[in-house]
């Protein structure tokens, strides 16, 4: 694993050469800024919940809660969880379904009551009397904030639709003092988006939304947020996952590639990144060779690579690389994008990658070194010619 600092706004998270020669800056921004955002948006297209969870913290009250709220005068939260019917689902209990639940979270506004969150399901709007539900099927929650105003209790809506939901006390700093994070994460690829609320009036009010255009948070394909001690003054947010970089192109559910695990920390106002750690492995090696080829940068490519060995030589230079990978790779310095297709784990040449043009296809057979560098020694390319379309029937 290989950490360095963060620094600036365009997100430019420097990407160590696996030797650790160097630092690869131009190349991270590439990674971070179009190939994960570029994972975020084609997770967005391709998930069911297409609407930010910052627009779903708009949805409504049920009305069932609200009404079940008026009904409630006092404070206890017995009372509470009575009116609410906490511990049976949409229509009583289900086996296999969790129960609606109500859990305090502290006293979030200093009133001297703490808050309560209430986990709600939502009945499916499509199942009637002649609709069975699938076997396997959940439902989805809608998670909202009860806070105590001296005569009722009053609800808002922290998010709703969602699969599942982490929800933490977090230490905002002064003036906000304590709030709270809430973690969903949806879809195939499991990307967790976290947003920070803040108790005001008795209401929660969202202060920092992972998915909001000024957001320097970048998410990671299957990952996980944690908060090591998230009553710091200034909490830390760590986010580990699977990178998705954009010029070599992995199967998003597949083992090839390489992971991350990225810093953040709370600086008042937002989720600020402060540090990120890749893992070394061959694929990580290949994405920052062609990423530092495409931006024309030799220098960091060559740290990458096993000089004499790659280019056979026993005095090898930089320019004789420069000449070598413009006479052999042409396509590197392109605008181009790799596939790294699956094959199985252990298999013979298993990090092989291809390109396909319009009429043929070139593929790429590399080796590496075996000191735990992953440093290239040798990539290879054939071509062949690729198969003619179907006829039509």
């Amino acid at each position: 694993m290989h950490d360095q600092p963060q620094a600036g706004r365009q997100k430019p998270w420097p990407f160590a050469s696996p030797g650790g020669v160097g630092c690869l800056a131009l190349v991270a921004f590439l990674l971070f800024s179009t190939s994960l955002g570029r994972a975020q948006v084609e997770d967005e297209e391709s998930s069911s919940a297409k609407v930010p969870v910052s627009q779903t913290a708009k949805a409504a009250v049920p009305p069932q809660v609200m009404a079940a709220l008026q009904s409630v005068t006092t404070r206890d939260v017995g009372a509470l969880s009575a009116a609410l019917h906490i511990g049976e689902g949409p229509k009583g209990p289900v086996p296999g379904v969790p129960p609606n639940s109500l859990a305090s979270v502290g006293d979030l506004d200093g009133d001297g009551v703490p808050e309560m969150v209430l986990r709600w399901a939502i009945p499916d709007a499509e199942a009637g009397a002649e609709v069975a539900p699938a076997a396997d099927s959940q439902p989805l929650w809608g998670i909202y904030l009860l806070s105590w105003d001296g005569a009722h209790w009053k609800a808002s809506t922290l998010v709703s639709e969602v699969e599942d939901a982490m929800i933490l006390p977090l230490n905002l700093g002064t003036p906000s003092a304590r709030g709270l994070v809430v973690v969903t994460s949806e879809g195939e690829d499991r990307i967790a988006y976290p947003l920070v609320f803040q108790v005001k009036e008795h209401e929660a009010a969202l202060v920092w939304d992972a998915q909001a255009e000024d957001s320097r948070y970048e998410a990671l394909l299957r990952g996980q947020i944690s908060f090591p001690n998230p009553q710091d003054a200034a909490p830390e947010m760590v986010v580990t996952g699977h990178a998705d970089p954009g010029i070599l192109e992995f199967d998003r559910q597949g083992r090839r590639g390489f992971s991350a695990r990225a810093v953040y920390r709370w600086d008042g106002k937002a989720f600020v990144p402060v540090k990120v750690i890749y893992s070394a492995n061959q694929d990580y090696t290949l994405y920052g060779f062609i990423a530092a080829l495409h931006l024309h940068d030799f220098r960091s490519a060559y740290a990458l690579i096993a000089p004499a060995q790659l280019l056979e030589s026993d005095s090898p230079t930089l320019e004789a690389f420069r000449k070598y990978a413009e006479d052999n790779w042409p396509e590197f310095l392109d605008d181009q994008v790799f596939e790294a297709p699956e094959l199985p784990s252990g298999a013979p040449d298993d990090h092989l990658f291809v390109l396909s043009e319009s009429e043929k296809q070139y593929v790429y057979h590399p080796t590496f070194s075996s000191d735990g560098k992953f440093l290239l020694t040798g990539l290879k390319r054939a071509e062949a010619a690729l198969p003619p379309d179907p006829a039509p029937r």
